[in-house]
């Protein structure tokens, strides 16, 4: 039973460790805060350009999903035709 025990003591003196440890922190001066605030500012734009790079692929990955249907109907349909000519219906046999 002391294993056990022993196992779940080590983190929470750590976890108690941190806790007390924060409490006890500097404030923030003002060259941390601008570097905070220039950090949040390139994130934000960074994510701008992400976005818009995003948009700008789901237009190309919607436009190649419409040929790759388009391409899907046409080959059914020359399939269907293909049948069709080896059934003896010759006028399916004739190019588009």
């Amino acid at each position: 039973m002391t294993r056990p025990l022993l196992a779940l003591s080590l983190p929470l003196a750590l976890l108690a460790a941190a806790i007390a440890g924060a409490a006890h922190a500097q404030p923030e001066d003002a060259e941390h805060r601008a570097d905070r605030l220039r950090t949040i500012e390139l994130n934000r734009r960074a994510q701008s350009v992400v976005d818009r790079r995003d948009r700008s692929n789901a237009d190309v990955r919607a436009a190649n999903r419409r040929a790759q249907e388009r391409y899907e109907r046409e080959r059914a349909e020359w399939r269907r035709r293909v049948a069709a000519c080896r059934a003896g219906d010759y006028d399916a046999c004739a190019p588009y």
